[in-house]
């Protein structure tokens, strides 16, 4: 029984370690309070009010412009009119000239320029008939 009794004992001391609390100098888990810089005001940039757009319009690309393009056509459908390029309006020679020579001509989106272009696409220009298209990104 005694040889019982020693082994009981030494079995309670091994595991004592491992019920008990943690050994001395471990953290505990308990979070203690320590010194943080504390965040300042920093300047930041204060917004300002920008310009909105109009009632009634739609603003899809701001950073970029509507641009027209003029490319000669084969075939016109029956319905479609074409205007004579002497007919044009000066600002619409013009864009129609830079649309032929450039490549493309800038029109302001939502303008004079851009709704004549969308709704009157087709222009007759040294016998030849053109369809100008006006992209908007």
């Amino acid at each position: 029984m005694h040889s019982h009794t020693t082994l009981l004992v030494a079995l309670l001391v091994a595991f004592a370690g491992c019920a008990g609390g943690p050994p001395a100098g471990t953290e505990t888990g308990t979070p203690t309070a320590t010194d943080s810089p504390t965040p300042t005001a920093t300047d930041s940039p204060t917004p300002t009010a920008t310009d909105s757009p109009t009632p009634g319009t739609t603003t899809y690309g701001t950073d970029c412009p509507a641009f027209v393009e003029a490319d000669p056509v084969s075939d016109v459908p029956d319905d479609a009119t074409v205007i004579p390029y002497a007919d044009l309006s000066a600002e619409r020679r013009a864009e129609f000239d830079a649309a032929l020579s450039e490549g493309n001509a800038e029109v302001e989106d939502g303008g004079d320029g851009y709704v004549f272009w969308v709704d009157r696409p087709y222009v007759r220009y040294e016998g030849t008939v053109y369809r100008a298209v006006v992209a908007v990104c």
